[in-house]
């Protein structure tokens, strides 16, 4: 396949001009993929937060501000539906903490521990004692370690919960949980029967929290929930809405920067056949009056295109991967308030994100070689050889 050839030896014959060109595509799909890096951990810990730090079902009374009656009724009912994996019904109530001299203000829930750490896996953030000693403690409590810090709190401390019209209560503190967002400061977790005892609330609850198997199927499970119960039933992607059509966006603005940047790595082949194309005039003519075919002549110019293309993506596929494992080696510190609590730039490395990068550099390169290989193709070969 003689066409191949002379494209190596072309392609060889240039190096600083093969050099440039392979080097606009490796930095084009290195670019690329530790950018999709960057977004497809950014999206992934989203939706992982999203998915373990709340229920992936809350179901709440049809009208703020009530409770839901016959909680053990329904929490039976809705945990004996198909995917539903666990059930936990909880009161929340505002209070305050008090120890010795310090006060701060709570959000007392009161929970099942079992069935609270079946559906939030709260267990996994204790950092001090134990959170499912809660079943066996009357008045026991768990409290955000940024909650026990500012009370001043121990182990086996015991606190106060005031309420305007409660009787003060006396709670022992047993354990500590660390989740690292603002809830930290506020949340505390007492026995679900102590809580409503406190607030003079008995046999109802606030919410009820389902953790289903396949958590991209909540919104199907909720509407039907919606349609036995007759209670409100929001799943975590009608929760999160603002927050997924946000990724959407940014999904559809990256994919703009990413098209951007191949078309200049595409623009850098593009120019380089082009001179080749310029400065190869005569030997063109030669071929033509040999015989050679248009169809031979736009071969040369392509084949040139793809191996620019191809040692270009190879080459960027290492230093793409290179860089997303030197950047995962560091914490990248990034405000909480704009990157919806995470603290440091999450990358997650998937094959996929290669093979796209990989995939559409090539589509860009070959048509980027198509312009060229036709100017050299009609080129008329008497012209060709007399202009040189």
């Amino acid at each position: 396949m003689y066409e191949l050839k002379i494209a190596l030896r072309q392609v060889l014959s240039r190096k600083r001009q093969t050099f440039f060109a392979i080097l606009a595509v490796a930095l084009a799909v290195s670019v690329i993929t530790v950018m999709m890096a960057m977004l497809s951990g950014f999206q992934g810990e989203l939706i992982k937060s999203s998915i373990e730090n709340s229920p992936h079902i809350v179901i709440n009374p049809q009208t703020e501000g009530n409770f839901i009656h016959l909680y053990r009724y329904t929490s039976t009912q809705i945990a004996e539906k198909e995917g539903v994996v666990a059930v936990s019904p909880k009161y929340l109530g505002q209070a305050a903490l008090k120890y010795r001299n310090n006060a701060e203000g709570i959000s007392l829930q009161g929970i099942e521990p079992e069935a609270e750490d079946t559906v939030l896996r709260v267990s996994k953030d204790v950092v001090e004692g134990d959170f499912i000693a809660l079943s066996h403690t009357r008045y026991g409590i768990v409290l955000g370690d940024k909650l026990a810090e500012n009370l001043g709190v121990q182990l086996g401390d015991r606190v106060d919960a005031v309420f305007p019209g409660s009787k003060t209560t006396s709670f022992n503190v047993i354990g500590l949980i660390y989740t690292g967002t603002a809830a930290d400061e506020v949340t505390a977790y007492a026995r679900l029967d102590s809580v409503q005892d406190f607030f003079n609330e008995p046999g109802v609850v606030s919410t009820i929290g389902v953790r289903i198997a396949d958590p991209y199927q909540a919104d199907v499970i909720a509407s039907s929930i919606e349609r036995e119960t007759g209670l409100n039933a929001v799943s975590w992607i009608e929760a999160n809405a603002e927050i997924l059509n946000l990724l959407n966006t940014q999904m559809a603005l990256t994919n703009v920067f990413y098209a951007l940047i191949y078309g200049i790595a595409g623009f850098g082949i593009a120019n380089t056949l082009i001179t080749i194309v310029a400065q190869r005039t005569r030997e063109i003519g030669i071929l033509k009056a040999m015989g050679a075919s248009q169809k031979s002549i736009m071969a040369v110019f392509l084949f040139q295109s793809i191996i620019l293309g191809a040692i270009g993506l190879l080459l960027g596929t290492i230093l793409g991967y290179v860089a997303t494992v030197a950047l995962q080696s560091y914490r990248i510190e990034v405000p909480q308030e704009m990157y919806f609590g995470l603290q440091t730039l999450p990358l997650e490395v998937q094959p996929l994100n290669f093979v796209y990068a990989a995939f559409f550099a090539f589509i860009i390169n070959i048509i980027s070689g198509i312009y060229p290989a036709r100017k050299a193709a009609k080129l008329d070969p008497v012209k060709a050889i007399e202009s040189a």
